[in-house]
């Protein structure tokens, strides 16, 4: 089922039970104490992610104001909790018990749409959240309401339909990468949204703290890390026949996995290779990527992703697929190794290994383009400018 259709569905049966709402929900919410500050988030969950860095460093925004943190999906691990809840003056609970069960969302939604609309100025953002979306329509308008949109999923499910459907309500609609707001820019024109819409859309470029110049290891081996989830979207097969084509060869590459993947990778790969769980310390992923010469991707689709930028202000060269949202930042033997015809899984193989050959045969050409991404990203991929624009925004 196509997700515009689910929401439509959903949403009949929420306004279906609002009256009773109101005689059983409201009085219950009247009568619970108001919590201190305006500003109420509502995420997906505190696994350990890419997106949930960008969560925390927008919480880090407005780290001296008063918040509220609401999680509305099971986590799977707990590798980033502690950072949401030792978030300064960030109260945060998880809910998804009372969102994950449709008999319970449907009273659910209700007792969190009365409660924050007791906040006559509150401030509400939502990301990867469906919960999130499906109390728009009852919320107040006084109140403010931003998305934050991290990628296109293009397909029937894919998260962008929930910002689609909803994009009357929302006051912002935020995105880390230009692609994907083009795409949302794309979106609207083909479901003719008005284009007094399309001003609401705007791009928060996401920034990571940048260390000093990096003293990569001496080669050989050329060190290559993967890092990040086993999804279908980051295509970890290919990454397989990659890393073996390798290993056959006996050739001078160690490659390091850290991630939530290794199920998905073969026991050759296993057996060969360093493999790592998820590492929720931010240090030892940081000493991953100061240990590393390149960082490794074969995604089908991607914005741009948060290991990309953080792997270049280690000076590791992205050896990443040609997607629309890489090719803005990246220019291939420029600051990256880019994996041309994306869509086509034999030739990103191919491609993969002969630009990890190049490194391997070039090594002088390996420390020009680590030290172009280094500095691309310095001048880039600023922290404190992505902090910066936050604060202003959730003020």
């Amino acid at each position: 089922m196509h997700n515009l259709t689910k929401i439509r569905l959903f949403r009949i049966l929420l306004w279906l039970v609002y009256p009773l709402c109101l005689v059983l929900i409201f009085p219950i919410v009247m009568l619970k104490r108001k919590k201190a500050g305006r500003l109420f988030f509502f995420f997906d969950r505190y696994a350990i992610g890419g997106a949930q860095r960008v969560h925390l460093d927008i919480l880090a925004s407005v780290a001296e104001v008063n918040k509220t943190v609401y999680f509305t999906r099971r986590s799977p691990n707990d590798k980033l909790k502690s950072e949401f809840y030792s978030s300064p003056r960030t109260a945060c609970s998880d809910i998804h018990f009372w969102c994950d069960y449709l008999l319970f969302r449907l009273f659910s939604v209700h007792y969190f749409a009365f409660h924050v609309n007791r906040y006559c100025s509150a401030i509400v953002f939502g990301s990867n959240s469906t919960f999130f979306y499906d109390m728009l329509p009852f919320l107040n308008r006084s109140i403010r309401k931003m998305e934050l949109l991290h990628n296109f999923s293009y397909g029937k499910r894919g998260m962008e339909f929930f910002g689609l459907a909803n994009y009357q309500y929302l006051d912002n609609r935020l995105v880390i990468d230009d692609v994907t707001l083009q795409n949302i820019l794309s979106q609207y024109q083909q479901f003719n949204i008005s284009n007094s819409f399309s001003e609401r859309v705007r791009n928060i470029e996401f920034g990571v703290e940048i260390p000093p110049p990096p003293a990569k290891p001496s080669t050989p081996p050329l060190k290559i890390l993967y890092a990040g989830r086993g999804t279908p979207q980051k295509r970890i097969w290919l990454l397989n026949r990659i890393v073996e084509h390798f290993i056959n060869k006996e050739a001078a590459v160690e490659f390091i996995f850290a991630g939530s993947m290794s199920d998905e990778l073969s026991d050759t790969v296993k057996e060969k290779c360093i493999v790592y769980g998820e590492i929720g310390d931010k240090n030892t992923l940081n000493r991953l990527y100061n240990d590393s010469h390149a960082i490794i991707l074969t995604s089908a689709f991607e914005g741009f992703p948060v290991v990309i930028k953080e792997g270049m202000s280690f000076g590791c060269i992205p050896i990443v697929t040609a997607l629309p949202g890489n090719k803005t930042h990246l220019q291939n033997l420029q600051n990256a190794l880019l994996i041309e015809s994306p869509e086509d899984e034999l030739m990103v193989v191919q491609h993969a290994i002969q630009n990890i050959e190049l490194l391997l045969s070039h090594p002088v050409l390996m420390n020009e383009i680590s030290a172009n991404a280094y500095k691309y990203a310095k001048e880039n991929f600023t922290r404190d400018e992505f902090l910066k624009k936050y604060k202003e925004l959730l003020a």
